[in-house]
């Protein structure tokens, strides 16, 4: 019975105790909106977690428009962040790279191929995007912190027949890749519980050793080694991506092999240099 299991998710991320506030409603205008509403009114208790099934005016990067079909899993984070080299909450800087792993992470366990991210976040499964993250920072006051809001889209179960053309091109859902022993546990609420454990297991790692997600992000990352076009506050720059440096900001290498570091920007582009 979906409402069962449904609860049974709930009961199961209520018990880890991150989260503070947790919801699950059935239609909302989107996510990001409600929970950034509730902050800025201080009506909400921090960390929490809005999911939905349906956003009728979802947002993504670049204020495109948030396809939200039914099989998708639809949900924001509104967490406390700090400053880089603060002490207390999250470094602001990491946050991106740190949900984008999470995810990666989160969907392991149900694919047959290795979950990648595109710098900083989106997530990839045979070089097609599965998931989809905006982040928003509602700036902090003398009395309390900044607060992040993290909105995530994971295509579970999505059908994309009935999808925009860029999408059935550029788009997979994890069922499709799914592990037969698994693939019946492919659902909003599985991939959603999976998430918030990788989510406080990445903190708990950061926590023991602040280089973790640094040094791990060879291993999760699409672009190292490939040729890019990165877009960002100074304009775009292209060249051979050679990872990232400790405050998250992309490294490239361009045609007169200068080094070129971006901590803020968005990857137009990608392609494999042996082709």
């Amino acid at each position: 019975m979906p409402t069962l299991y449904r609860q049974f998710a709930l009961n199961e991320i209520e018990g880890l105790g991150y989260f503070n506030s947790v919801e699950w409603t059935e239609s909302v205008d989107s996510t990001n909106k409600r929970l950034a509403q509730s902050v800025r009114e201080n009506s909400i208790a921090l960390p929490a977690l809005l999911v939905a099934d349906e956003q009728t005016t979802g947002v993504g990067r670049g204020n495109n428009q948030w396809w939200s079909p039914s099989g998708c899993l639809m949900f924001s984070m509104a967490i406390p962040i700090s400053p880089s080299g603060a002490s207390t909450c999250i470094d602001s800087n990491l946050l991106p790279l740190r949900v984008g792993c999470a995810v990666a992470e989160s969907l392991e366990d149900f694919s047959t191929v290795k979950p990648l991210v595109k710098w900083p976040n989106d997530v990839y499964l045979a070089d097609r995007k599965v998931c989809g993250v905006l982040i928003e920072v509602i700036p902090g006051t003398s009395q309390k912190p900044a607060t992040a809001i993290v909105g995530i889209g994971v295509n579970c179960r999505v059908d994309f027949r009935n999808a925009p053309s860029i999408l059935q091109t550029n788009a997979t859902s994890l069922h499709a890749w799914a592990k037969k022993e698994v693939i019946e546990s492919v659902s909003t609420e599985s991939v959603l519980v999976a998430f918030v454990h990788q989510w406080l297991e990445l903190e708990r790692r950061q926590e023991d050793d602040p280089s973790w997600l640094i040094r791990h992000w060879p291993k999760r990352s699409l672009l190292d080694g490939q040729w890019v076009e990165v877009k960002h506050g100074r304009g775009t720059s292209k060249g051979r991506c050679l990872g990232i440096v400790g405050n998250g900001a992309i490294r490239i290498q361009d045609e007169q092999l200068n080094i070129i570091e971006i901590l803020a920007g968005t990857v137009e582009s990608y392609r494999s240099l042996t082709r």
